[in-house]
């Protein structure tokens, strides 16, 4: 067993459902190995927090301006739909967030909250906007770190920078909640109802114009915000895997320019087909989610990450509803043929949503809206395969530190049993 230990990475996955805290991975872990963690937290760290930070609250914003227009203009459905994908996503943030603090409370390795903190949290979660207090703690616990380097014992060091990686885990999952049920509809549900307003335009009022604008803008922030939540993502499971090589600027910014694209093209289809046959594009996005959850049940099993088979169905079932916009690779391994395959499902999808466009619709009564959109679409998904096979081939970090760790292994058992953190996802641990 010690001489496996020595030649092997050990990565700890947990049952519960809470974040990635990086416990030690190696016996005889190599001296400095903190010291050059703790240089990831710098310039580039802290301006990711800091663009995450604009692009959840820009979108948050624009939002709350379309709601007040919505109610002060007399768009009684308009605001009520836009109101309830505010609303709900919101809440379910403030629930998981607030359960992990209680699980945070109850572990004695993280130190129990202030009652000044604790009112600090209640008061986020009450205005519904717990990521943000995420946010600014990862950077509060950076900076300590960073100073706990120059002046405090290397123990205080590393624990403030594990709790930075903590808190960066946590708020990338939570934003992944914030990408896929309130970014991804307001995207969908404000790109319809611009086109109507542009397909219709006997309908479209002074009053209509002013709130077009503000439409565009929204659904604009909105797939930003959905590439860079699903970029971030992946930036911060590697910084919290000691396995895992950390992705470097140019492989971030190529990564976004593929989830950029890939989520135009995505929610361009969706809204093409929304705003001819809104019927049939819940359908075939129930179909997606129904094919893809059980896809991932039967051929994507997940017991590192799940303490029963229920578990593993439900979360099987949650991906499958984030696989109706983007792709969450959920296990460690190869990914060239799933991508393959999703994307090709997804290439189908589109091609006949602009096919019932393109019917439908005629060009004469608005050449620009009926070309530019159909060409948008098309350019956008061939635009994102163009990236996708960028960054595989030339900015993805190496798969694993192979020159320095000759083995690396995520299914490791020691005295018998499964090797657990706390507080990990397996989905979460791949990218």
């Amino acid at each position: 067993m010690e001489t496996m230990s020595e030649t092997c990475t050990v990565v700890h996955f947990s049952r519960e459902p809470s974040l990635a805290r990086i416990e030690t991975i190696k016996a005889n872990e190599v001296p400095g190995k903190i010291a050059e963690n703790n240089h990831s937290f710098g310039t580039f760290y802290v301006c990711c927090i800091v663009l995450s930070i604009l692009t959840y609250l820009t979108d948050l914003g624009l939002t709350i301006t379309l709601l007040y227009f919505y109610s002060h203009q007399g768009y009684p459905l308009h605001f009520a739909l836009t109101l309830t994908f505010v609303l709900l996503p919101a809440i379910c943030m403030s629930t998981v967030s607030l359960r992990w603090y209680i699980i945070d409370h109850d572990d004695p390795s993280v130190g129990k909250a202030s009652l000044s903190h604790w009112l600090i949290r209640i008061l986020f979660l009450l205005l519904q906007i717990s990521p943000l207090l995420r946010y600014i703690e990862t950077l509060i616990y950076g900076i300590r770190s960073k100073v706990a380097g120059k002046t405090e014992y290397d123990s205080q060091q590393t624990f403030l920078y594990r709790r930075m990686l903590d808190e960066d885990t946590n708020s990338s999952l939570l934003r992944l909640f914030h990408c896929f049920l309130h970014c991804a509809p307001q995207a969908v549900m404000q790109l319809v109802f611009l086109l109507i307003f542009v397909m219709y335009p006997e309908r479209t009022s002074t009053t209509s114009l002013d709130i077009s604008v503000i439409q565009a803008w929204t659904v604009f922030i909105s797939i930003i915000s959905i590439a860079w939540s699903l970029t971030t993502y992946h930036r911060s499971v590697r910084f919290a895997r000691d396995d895992k090589d950390k992705i470097k600027w140019i492989g971030l910014l190529v990564a976004f320019c593929w989830q950029l694209m890939s989520a135009l093209s995505r929610i361009l289809a969706l809204s093409l087909l929304a705003a001819i046959l809104p019927t049939w594009m819940g359908v075939i996005c129930a179909l997606h989610w129904g094919v893809m959850s059980i896809w991932l049940a039967i051929g994507q099993h997940q017991t590192a990450s799940c303490s029963s088979r229920c578990e593993e169905l439900l979360l099987s079932v949650a991906l499958g509803l984030a696989y109706v916009l983007a792709f969450i690779s959920p296990r460690d391994g190869p990914t060239r043929y799933v991508y393959l395959a999703y994307y090709l499902v997804c290439f189908m999808e589109n091609t006949g949503a602009l096919v019932v466009w393109c019917v439908t619709n005629n060009s004469s009564s608005n050449p620009f809206l009926y070309y530019g959109a159909a060409g948008s679409q098309v350019v956008s998904f061939v635009l994102a395969m163009v990236f996708l096979i960028i960054y595989y081939k030339y900015c993805h970090p190496s798969l694993s530190k192979r020159s320095k760790i000759p083995t690396v292994r995520s299914d490791y058992i020691e005295n018998d049993k499964p090797c657990y953190s706390k507080t990990s996802y397996n989905f979460r641990t791949s990218s």
